[in-house]
């Protein structure tokens, strides 16, 4: 089986299943955490005053171009910075601003695998792998947006799948 199937059932399988034996295992649901709408309005400008902003503000102005996908107003976009390094951004359609806590990074495998544009439940998946660059594990957490900080609310960790 490879590597991207087992990524992608590792992620329906935390996201959609609902153990219903303990509740510890009961896993955040999107719908679990709704917006009440998803902007429709005139896209703001990209607000440079952030210094990141301004740094990535090509990468965040094409983003701006595209339809929210995140908590009803944000647009997630990703991109390279080094062989496997990801950086991870989320501006807001609405005002232009920089949500501050992105994800990836030197340092920070975390890659963001699942939003919704109607709920505040945002997914990441890290990858944990052996000296043959083989997954070992994965780590899912899940984090909500509350008050414009995205809030860490469960991690669930998993031997990754065997192949045979």
């Amino acid at each position: 089986m490879n590597k991207l199937l087992i990524k992608i059932l590792f992620v329906i399988m935390t996201t959609t299943i609902i153990p219903l034996t303990n509740a510890k295992n009961i896993v955040p649901q999107f719908s679990d955490y709704p917006v009440k709408s998803v902007y429709a309005g005139i896209t703001a400008k990209l607000d440079i005053s952030d210094s990141s902003a301004r740094m990535f503000r090509t990468r965040l102005n094409e983003a701006l171009q595209q339809k929210a996908d995140f908590a009803g107003e944000y647009v997630t976009t990703m991109w390279g910075c080094g062989a496997s390094c990801r950086m991870y951004s989320f501006v807001s359609k609405r005002t232009g601003k920089l949500l501050q806590g992105g994800f990836g990074g030197e340092g920070n495998a975390e890659d963001v695998v699942a939003t919704n544009p109607r709920s505040r439940l945002l997914v990441t998946q890290e990858e944990h792998t052996n000296y043959n660059y083989e997954v070992d594990s994965l780590t899912v957490r899940f984090y909500v947006l509350e008050k414009g900080k995205l809030t860490l609310i469960k991690t669930v960790k998993q031997a990754a799948a065997q192949e045979k």
